[in-house]
């Protein structure tokens, strides 16, 4: 090598050494003796979606999304997108939520249906969670849809809404209140509409739509029950659940009045009664169920 060559990749070597120390862009690298202050957290979990008009498509600003009766909400903006701060990853979230559009505007009834979920239409203040959220495998809402009064259109009729029925609960342990997932959720009889408990426990039942739901309870199996199945969760099936304050074999549980009332779409929770696999008088304990994310 020439010694003009050797000078050269001398300097570099030491212009290289001088950018390291200054941390690449002219500041002090930071040092690594310890005293650094720590690494900010991770960031909170944000529930996102978009608002967008039945007539133009487009996104609708100023519409309020509240998740249920929280204090979990977000004003809508930058054509009709929403983020919704939860904190913790861990929150539980409410099995709906609700959508105000009286800040958009004179043209965005509050009292009009909102069409969400593959076309389905919903009242305003309450609209049904997707399990998937509920279950911290996804983190949107997708796409809202809100109706716009024009001048050549008459304001919207607001009938009961026809959609499908779902049916949304949560399975927990009664150790320390975690979902138990990959639980099997057997509900009605002619015929039987199965689902399984996603990570934090939560599941959903399509029940179908209108009329079709009625089949689903036939007057000489009153009251209506359904049966969860926990052998998929590594617990075993003999334990019993608690539903409403009453406990109940996992293979018959009594549909609440609410539900078959049509005042709630909730089951709510369903608690495995000594899920903690460590209750049982003598002999070697079972081993513990699986851990849930």
């Amino acid at each position: 090598m020439s010694r003009f060559r050797f000078a050269m990749l001398a300097v570099g070597l030491t212009a290289a050494a001088l950018l390291a120390g200054c941390g690449g862009n002219g500041s002090p690298a930071p040092k690594q003796n310890g005293t650094n202050p720590p690494p900010p957290p991770l960031s909170a979990r944000y529930i996102t979606g978009t608002v967008v008009s039945s007539v133009s498509g487009r996104g609708v600003d100023g519409v309020v999304v509240r998740l249920g009766d929280s204090a979990f909400a977000a004003v809508t903006k930058n054509g009709g997108k929403f983020e919704i701060n939860v904190g913790s990853a861990d929150t539980v979230l409410p099995y709906y939520f609700q959508v105000d559009t009286s800040g958009a505007g004179a043209a965005f009834p509050v009292t009009s249906l909102v069409t969400y979920n593959n076309g389905q239409t919903y009242f305003p203040d309450h609209v049904d969670m997707p399990v998937a959220v509920l279950n911290g495998e996804s983190d949107s809402l997708g796409t809202i849809t809100v109706v716009e009064i024009t001048d050549t259109s008459n304001p919207p009729e607001v009938p009961y809404p026809s959609h499908d029925t779902v049916i949304l609960g949560r399975v927990v342990r009664e150790s320390d209140g975690a979902g138990v997932a990959n639980v099997r959720i057997d509900f009605g009889w002619t015929p039987v509409k199965i689902t399984r408990t996603g990570a934090k426990g939560f599941f959903a039942v399509n029940l179908g739509r209108d009329q079709a739901v009625l089949s689903l309870f036939p007057q000489d199996t009153w009251p209506p029950k359904f049966k969860i199945d926990t052998s998929g969760a590594g617990l075993s099936t003999t334990l019993p659940v608690e539903l409403s304050g009453q406990q109940y074999a996992q293979d018959s549980i009594v549909v609440p009045t609410a539900v078959l009332s049509m005042e709630t779409n909730s089951l709510g929770t369903i608690k495995v009664l000594n899920g903690s696999g460590g209750g049982g008088g003598g002999g070697e304990e079972p081993p513990p169920p699986p851990p849930v994310p």
